[in-house]
């Protein structure tokens, strides 16, 4: 049970955002992703998710907004895939609806660690709270599990950033995680931006 009656214009808002997601087969996956932004979205106050800013953290550069990276890394890590099926002429075992799925879901905690509200009061109280409270990898896990999505996409959810160094990663995770990176230091280098390596 979600914590909160899910808005349907949220979720109707991530369906346009990431018309991606109408790609998952599986119906109950699909929703599930769906709710699983609906839900990180509404409890952090957005109603979208182009009202984040199109960056790493909040401390890096900005270009666009969070849409645009969500939308590269999912078409990104599912081109990656076919690829490598492709080149080397083999099915290699991973469910197109899953990766979709864990790639479009890599950067659901982010609502949390971008809500304006959260980053005053860490600022404020940081020695208490730290700063951030949690980074969006273990805040994407929190959502994901409360979605009740498989977890294969929780471990996504938590290991696709530099946290994912102390786990062994999945093939999933392993595929998100060079898109995403890939997304972000190639546009670092087309546009000179200020993303950390961390």
């Amino acid at each position: 049970m979600l914590p909160v009656a899910l808005k349907p214009e949220i979720r109707d808002g991530v369906v346009r955002t990431l018309p991606q997601v109408l790609e998952i087969e599986q119906e109950a996956l699909r929703n599930k992703v769906i709710d699983a932004w609906a839900l990180a979205l509404q409890l952090n106050g957005y109603e979208r998710i182009e009202e984040m800013p199109g960056s790493g953290m909040p401390e890096a550069s900005v270009l666009g907004d969070q849409s645009m990276h969500i939308r590269v890394v999912g078409y990104s890590a599912v081109s990656l895939y076919e690829n490598l099926c492709k080149a080397y002429r083999m099915e290699m075992g991973l469910d197109r609806d899953l990766l979709i799925a864990c790639a479009l879901l890599h950067d659901v905690g982010k609502p949390y660690e971008f809500n304006p509200q959260n980053r005053e009061r860490w600022a404020a109280n940081h020695k208490t709270t730290g700063a951030p409270n949690v980074r969006h990898p273990a805040y994407g896990a929190y959502i994901a599990i409360t979605c009740g999505l498989p977890e294969e996409v929780v471990h996504v959810c938590a290991s696709h950033s530099p946290e994912g160094r102390f786990v062994t990663r999945s093939a999933y995770a392993t595929l998100v995680h060079y898109a995403d990176d890939g997304s972000w230091f190639s546009l670092a280098s087309l546009f000179d931006l200020n993303i950390p390596k961390l």
